[in-house]
């Protein structure tokens, strides 16, 4: 018979039949209590707060909550198990679900303890940023793709629309004095795009054609020597970027330009 022995429902100090609000407010009790940077001299502190993340983060997901108290009951299928970054990745991708970090940062801030969404995410993933809903998929085909668009607008009798967030591309000059409508045709980058590609920088990202076919989860090192975690789609084309926002060179402002990482298929 299967069974998963973790049992979130005590972690968090609810019971089964707590509704998604008293999840919500028991996981916040626990986050302020035992937030890492409110215990700098706890080295368990940091464990325990990934703990009851992982826990918060199966049972407020519907599905996963339902998969879970099948496998409790012994009677759910016997393969579920817990991959930790994949269910962190997926917490952060709700929206429904990860608001509640917005509202931690806020009272954190009011306790002297500046955070924001982004630190949460460093403390989950144990010190990396996983690239989320931020990777902007740049294909080859992102010409033939804009033409269709054009087209359909045209058949329509509308305009097309705004430019899309592309980075440029070698020979972009030679188009420069095209108007909007052509640039957004071509998939290049608007002029408030050029002017920020300075701080943008693209690196390689080398895939077998195995994983190329069937997608994989790729550690990549930006230049700055932070690191990123991102998911490479399945069925990507060499030549595919992807566009991992504020990942790039930092500005004057503080601020920081784009990374693109450049599919290498091989």
């Amino acid at each position: 018979m299967a069974r998963y022995d973790k049992d979130y429902y005590r972690i968090l100090g609810v019971h089964l039949e707590s509704t998604e609000d008293e999840i919500r407010r028991a996981y916040r009790k626990l986050a302020l209590q035992w937030h890492p940077d409110r215990n700098p001299g706890n080295p368990d502190a940091e464990e325990r707060f990934k703990e009851i993340s992982e826990a918060y983060a199966i049972l407020i997901d519907r599905t996963k909550r339902v998969e879970y108290d099948l496998i409790r009951r012994g009677t759910g299928p016997g393969n579920f198990r817990v991959d930790r970054d994949q269910v962190f990745r997926d917490l952060f991708t709700d929206p429904r679900a990860s608001a509640i970090f917005e509202d931690l940062a806020r009272e954190l801030s009011r306790m002297g303890v500046r955070v924001d969404r982004q630190d949460f995410q460093t403390t989950l993933f144990g010190g990396r940023t996983v690239v989320t809903g931020h990777v902007v998929v740049i294909s080859p085909w992102t010409p033939f793709i804009a033409l269709a668009r054009l087209v359909g607008a045209a058949l329509r009798g509308g305009r097309p629309p705004a430019a899309p967030s592309v980075p440029s591309t070698p020979g972009q000059g030679i188009l420069t004095g095209l108007g909007r409508t052509a640039r957004w045709f071509f998939g290049l980058a608007t002029p408030v795009e050029q002017a920020l590609a300075v701080d943008d920088v693209v690196l390689p990202l080398r895939v077998s054609t195995n994983e190329a076919q069937k997608g994989v989860r790729k550690q990549v090192r930006l230049p700055d020597g932070g690191e990123v975690v991102v998911l490479v789609p399945p069925g990507v084309r060499s030549g595919t970027r992807l566009r991992l926002r504020g990942k790039g060179r930092r500005r004057d402002d503080g601020s920081r330009g784009d990374a693109y990482l450049a599919v290498e298929i091989g």
